[in-house]
């Protein structure tokens, strides 16, 4: 993808879902004796990274406990709420439920409910606003859970590697006869930033900051993806979790910004009434060292990089971009160097969207000239491209 320079900085922005897979665990609930009995068969998987990669997934990005609620469709009522805790972080699960067969199904998943101090939008009579005491003041049998749990919202904390909040729905129709086993994806209630810097200045560069605005400081637990014309269009038939998790995999094996933008970007979603969407992240400072130039062959030469690449998780936001009609939103990055007086200040290119799951890959490279290019590659989250995006 060719870099866009922007008021002489140029910025790579790359954005991928994040899918991860990873060997299956075992079984937590034996299958029945009784072989008339329904036995449902949940493979919950993470949406993995959009681009091929030998790096471990981080620990916060993993499944470090399991909740799983059955709703009979037919009255909303609860058949299963179950939480899994696991040993040690995993990104795929196997679960197996005896269940009510022939009838309709809704199956609420979600991960890390930990990780939610406290949750917005319901009240939990006599119990601290977290999301476990909401989730387990539901029991078998008892109505109402799906309108209450799309109503809950929180402002998400990622801070010192908390495992992030991640949720799904599927609707499945259980046969007469026999069992139902398929892969149900979680999606992660964030959104990734990797930003990797490339110096071809003759000296190290001192970052003394960057900027991202502006994003949401709340979400919802579960995604609120519209019902529109537009939305129908893009996903083709698809569920939204379905049409994620193809350009996640497609963008994995070609991240070009030109695949991306033939994807679509999921642009047709909502967040809390609540939520302030003007939030500014800032990055501290950031040390580049200097490049490795070798003079007999240029090709080996190298640029200078960061000491430590920032990584950063930021909420699901909307920023709309004026005079956009289709939902566009847009992101301003401001880099801050030291010795000189005026920071670089640029709209981030090929970032539509920023939708939960979504990772983002910015590069940053300096050159003699005080110039500065930026390139971002979208979902390639769904991602700047979409890890639901570009």
């Amino acid at each position: 993808m060719k870099p866009n320079i922007i008021h002489s900085i140029v910025i790579c922005l790359t954005a991928f879902a994040l899918l991860f897979m990873v060997a299956c665990s075992s079984q937590e609930e034996s299958l029945p004796d009784n072989v008339t009995e329904a036995v449902l068969y949940l493979n919950i998987a993470t949406i993995g990274q959009t681009r091929a990669s030998t790096a471990e997934l981080p620990d916060n990005e993993k499944m470090n406990s399991v909740r799983v609620v059955v709703l009979h469709a037919a009255d909303g009522t609860v058949e299963h709420n179950r939480h899994f805790s696991l040993e040690g972080a995993q990104a795929q699960k196997t679960i197996l439920l005896k269940v009510t067969p022939n009838e309709k199904k809704k199956i609420f998943l979600f991960a890390n409910e930990e990780s939610v101090s406290t949750v917005e939008g319901v009240t939990v009579e006599g119990e601290n606003q977290t999301l476990t005491a909401f989730f387990n003041s539901y029991t078998e049998g008892m109505p109402g859970f799906e309108a209450v749990v799309n109503n809950l919202y929180f402002a998400p904390d990622y801070s010192g590697g908390k495992p992030i909040p991640m949720s799904s729905m599927y609707e499945i129709d259980f046969p007469e006869k026999g069992n139902f086993d398929g892969t149900f994806y979680v999606v992660r209630v964030a959104t990734k930033f990797m930003v990797n810097f490339m110096n071809w200045r003759g000296e190290e560069v001192i970052v003394d900051n960057f900027t991202i605005a502006s994003h949401a400081d709340k979400n919802f637990l579960m995604a609120h993806v519209n019902d529109s014309e537009q939305n129908e269009q893009l996903f083709n038939g698809k569920t939204w979790i379905d049409w994620l998790k193809e350009v996640s995999d497609a963008s994995s094996e070609n991240d070009d910004y030109a695949v991306t933008e033939a994807a679509g970007w999921l642009k047709d979603y909502e967040l809390p009434a609540q939520a302030d969407k003007a939030i500014t992240y800032t990055h501290g400072t950031v040390t580049v060292g200097k490049p490795t130039v070798d003079i007999d062959n240029l090709d080996n030469s190298k640029p200078g990089v960061a000491k430590n690449i920032p990584v950063f998780y930021l909420p699901e936001s909307k920023s709309p971009k004026a005079g956009a009609t289709d939902g566009e939103q847009e992101y301003t990055l401001t880099i801050k160097i030291t010795g000189r007086d005026e920071p670089f200040v640029c709209k981030l290119p090929n970032l539509k969207a920023l939708f939960r799951n979504t990772h983002v890959v910015v590069d940053i490279t300096m050159y003699n000239s005080n110039e500065i290019i930026v390139d971002v590659i979208p979902y390639s989250e769904v991602i700047l491209e979409p890890e639901f995006g570009l």
